[in-house]
């Protein structure tokens, strides 16, 4: 089964004050690149993240962002708390001043607002053993990244399998259509030669040895047979539970060799077209196989 390397798992839970929420989102990437944003008190949690979702994705690039709020309404990964301490040394410093000075006014809340850190902002402290709910939960968000990506993967099998048919049935065309090429040019040569010699009677022997060159400089047989071959381990691997797509990506470039050795050893227009047809739709896997795990 064919798994795409696009995909996004959401899952949530609550736990006391707090609930907390993962999002996992994947795209292709031609190696596996694995990238989290977390609350600072969980930053540790950053290498069994990684770890977790190397034991279901081979390959992609790989979003993981857990966020934290606080079900009574705060932002949830910080709060706001007055440092009193340094507020009450700015007030009796404050005092002093103006005693000292003999200055005149009020000291009030005025004085204190603009004055920093008499204000803190500080990350909410979070039970660590907290982790091993956050990691389930990730899980759980795996799990639904990794059933849309199996979703996705059949969608794209049906695809290739539908494209891979259409470039088999212009490939059995081409086998064909082969032998009326060399019966064309046999006809075409015998009336090439009746007009050159003014009726005079064909050497049919000369003639034999020229078709025979040509069918010789045309065959494709070998062309053919690994072609062929190439489709079928292509099919095969629709069936295998294993990571393919770096598998396809290499058959489909043995395949794109046959046809260019096809294609150069023709002059026939329509062989050409038919060539050009396979060369299309093999493009088009391509693209398709570049977001195949």
């Amino acid at each position: 089964m064919l798994i795409s390397m696009t995909g996004f798992g959401r899952a949530e839970c609550e736990d006391g004050d707090y609930s907390y929420k993962a999002e996992i989102r994947s795209v292709n990437n031609r190696f596996i690149e694995i990238s989290t944003r977390l609350p600072k008190t969980f930053q540790d949690l950053e290498v069994p993240l990684k770890k977790l979702v190397k034991s279901h994705c081979t390959r992609g690039s790989i979003n993981i962002t857990i966020t934290v709020s606080n079900t009574s309404g705060s932002s949830g990964e910080c709060e706001v708390k007055p440092n009193l301490a340094l507020a009450s040394q700015y007030v009796e410093a404050l005092k002093e001043i103006q005693t000292s000075l003999g200055l005149e006014g009020k000291i009030n809340i005025d004085s204190l607002v603009g004055i920093r850190d008499v204000i803190k902002i500080e990350p909410i402290e979070i039970d660590p053993a907290k982790e091993s709910l956050l990691l389930n939960m990730a899980e759980t968000a795996l799990v639904s990244l990794q059933k849309m990506r199996e979703e996705e993967g059949q969608h794209l099998e049906k695809d290739l399998s539908e494209r891979i048919d259409s470039i088999e049935k212009h490939a059995n065309q081409i086998v064909k259509r082969q032998p009326e090429v060399i019966q064309e040019y046999k006809a075409r040569l015998k009336e090439k030669i009746k007009l050159l010699n003014d009726g005079i009677e064909i050497d049919e022997t000369r003639l034999a040895q020229e078709i025979a060159i040509l069918s010789d400089r045309c065959d494709i047989t070998e062309e053919v047979t690994r072609f062929v071959s190439h489709l079928h381990q292509f099919r095969k691997l629709f069936k295998s539970t294993e990571p393919m797509g770096r598998k396809l990506e290499f058959i489909t470039q043995e395949i794109n060799r046959e046809v260019n050795t096809m294609g150069s050893k023709s002059s026939d227009s329509e062989l050409a077209n038919l060539v050009i047809e396979i060369k299309s739709s093999l493009e088009k896997i391509r693209e398709q196989l570049a977001n195949i795990e």
